[in-house]
């Protein structure tokens, strides 16, 4: 979709990365680690000072004790992270539980490693959008775990849906996993984009999860900086211990410059992850108002940068072809949720990434507004 929005000079709402740069000060700490001369390898986990950074962080933000040694590893960004997660800890029969619609990285790595792929699909109730009901299908996925069982992709807050993972919800899937062998694998790329005064609750909070959790995280998106690619895995030592012996012959060390800015400009900016929610929220709730007039149908935007909209009353194609319409005879690109999901969905519906300028986000609002 961004190759035909680039094709169509379209505004581009579809793929998920920032249209604006991250902080100046963050930016003169990368040219000063390349001026100093910091452009060789890194150590394999990652620069020492930056991970002991994060776990202190972990501890003040979420009360969390992790060992930087051995339980935090530097990647160069979360989908090199999740590939060496899934490449290191699913084996040939190995079953997966995966929550769609889901972010497209997870089944084919899954399946490249010879395990199998178990859908359960997420509510997409539009009659919930106040969060009465948790979305999450915990009853399903209690009913498809078996022997073969070996893991569970969490997304939270989850792209596309925008949904969050509250602490009752990791009650319910510690409570069902309780008997099990079963690990989770916590994809938390947009930790830093929780709204509506709420708070990221990560597995690694969780004392039942924790102990067989892996969590990924991403600097790319924390830092408007989805170009960058750089993240970090954190899990237990005896897992970090297998994930490493992959990551070593994938990419062996995340770019060195950019783990050095990372470190100084955290410790010069010590609240900064506080001012991501914050701007997320604005642009969230600027987008919403714009488009309001629309009448759209939306289910509930709790965390991420995505904003997920009901259009069957607006066309009678499919939500790819209405996708490629849109893009080309619009001039607005989005996100066809059938790219996320295998399953027959109870509607049709796009993906708005709204983590742009408010110009572009106007625009983007008068086309919509015009549709109906």
């Amino acid at each position: 979709m961004s190759g035909l929005a680039a094709a169509h000079k379209a505004i581009n709402l579809s793929q998920g990365f920032p249209e604006f740069n991250p902080p100046v000060a963050l930016q003169e700490e990368v040219f000063q680690a390349i001026s100093a001369g910091r452009n060789q390898y890194a150590p394999m986990p990652g620069l020492m000072e930056l991970r002991d950074l994060l776990a202190q962080r972990m501890k003040d933000w979420r009360g969390v004790e992790v060992n930087p040694e051995t339980e935090i590893t530097l990647v160069p960004g979360a989908t090199a992270g999740l590939y060496a997660t899934f490449s290191a800890l699913v084996h040939p029969g190995d079953e997966v539980i995966v929550l769609d619609p889901s972010y497209d990285s997870y089944a084919p790595v899954i399946e490249l490693n010879g395990g199998v792929v178990r859908r359960v699909n997420i509510s997409m109730d539009l009659e919930n959008v106040d969060r009465s009901a948790s979305p999450w299908p915990w009853d399903e996925v209690k009913a498809v775990i078996n022997s073969k069982t070996k893991w569970i992709v969490i997304n939270t807050p989850h792209n596309p849906l925008g949904f969050t993972m509250k602490q009752s919800d990791w009650d319910d899937l510690a409570s069902i996993l309780k008997d099990s062998d079963v690990g989770v694998i916590s994809d938390e790329v947009y930790e830093h984009m929780v709204m509506d005064q709420q708070s990221h609750v990560s597995v690694l909070q969780h004392e039942q999860l924790a102990q067989k959790a892996v969590a990924i995280s991403s600097f790319g998106k924390t830092f408007h900086a989805t170009g960058w690619k750089l993240g970090y895995v954190t899990a237990p030592a005896y897992i970090s211990q297998e994930i490493r012996k992959v990551y070593q012959f994938m990419a062996f060390a995340a770019n060195t410059p950019m783990q050095v800015a990372a470190h100084e400009f955290l410790k010069k900016n010590p609240n900064y992850e506080a001012s991501v929610s914050q701007l997320m929220q604005q642009k969230r709730d600027c987008f919403l108002s714009l488009i309001a007039p629309a009448g759209l149908k939306l289910l509930p935007c709790e965390g991420s940068y995505f904003v997920v909209a009901e259009v069957s009353d607006y066309t009678q194609l499919s939500d790819l072809d209405y996708a490629k319409w849109l893009t080309i005879e619009k001039g607005l690109a989005t996100i066809p949720m059938s790219a996320f999901s295998k399953a027959t969905l109870p509607g049709k519906f796009l993906r708005f990434c709204f983590a742009k300028e408010d110009q572009t986000l106007e625009k983007a609002a008068q086309i919509i507004c015009s549709l109906k």
